[in-house]
């Protein structure tokens, strides 16, 4: 069988610049176990909650021109946790005779399970709502505190213990100068 692979990770941070790889690597291991070709890998380096990547949406596209016959994933919530995307990747596969295998077992169509799809998108769709609702009200309440919630502090600032700080060095004159223009 012809074998697409999907990779995902939802953020850039370094502790996830391996997973790409280590998954992509996991997935050929498998495809080679059972003996299929892997065609081609969509990797996705985003949350797909809100907006689909444009590993997903190729992924889409190629299965819809039915280059592949099975498509590997780490999990159902790499694709599902956007309810529409999910079912239109589910849909598109289904019309094309693709099947999904996803290693934390809870997708796996070449042995005809499909039944809990519905309910795993439901699953991963309400934790990714759930998630993002925790992290908003934790910033909100740094911020309440007065503390620095973002990632990275701006140009001319630095974050120590939370608190954001002008650096002593001639990165503030640069911020000075563009804003005296």
């Amino acid at each position: 069988m012809r074998c697409a692979i999907y990779a995902r990770v939802s953020t850039k941070y370094d502790s996830q610049k391996t997973s790409i790889d280590n998954q992509i690597d996991y997935f050929r291991h498998y495809a080679a176990k059972n003996n299929w070709e892997v065609t081609k890998i969509y990797t996705d380096v985003q949350s797909v909650t809100k907006r689909s990547g444009s590993g997903l949406k190729d992924l889409i596209e190629d299965a819809k021109a039915g280059l592949f016959d099975v498509i590997v994933a780490k999990e159902l919530a790499r694709f599902a946790r956007n309810g529409r995307l999910s079912y239109e990747l589910r849909d598109t596969c289904i019309l094309n005779n693709i099947d999904i295998v996803c290693l934390d077992d809870s997708i796996d169509t070449t042995k005809g399970d499909m039944d809990k799809f519905g309910l795993y998108v439901w699953m991963y769709e309400t934790e990714a709502a759930n998630t993002s609702r925790r992290n908003k009200q934790a910033k909100q309440a740094k911020a309440r505190r007065g503390l620095f919630v973002g990632s990275t502090p701006l140009y001319g600032y630095y974050s120590e213990n939370g608190v954001l700080k002008v650096r002593e060095d001639e990165t503030p004159n640069v911020v000075r100068r563009i804003f005296n223009c």
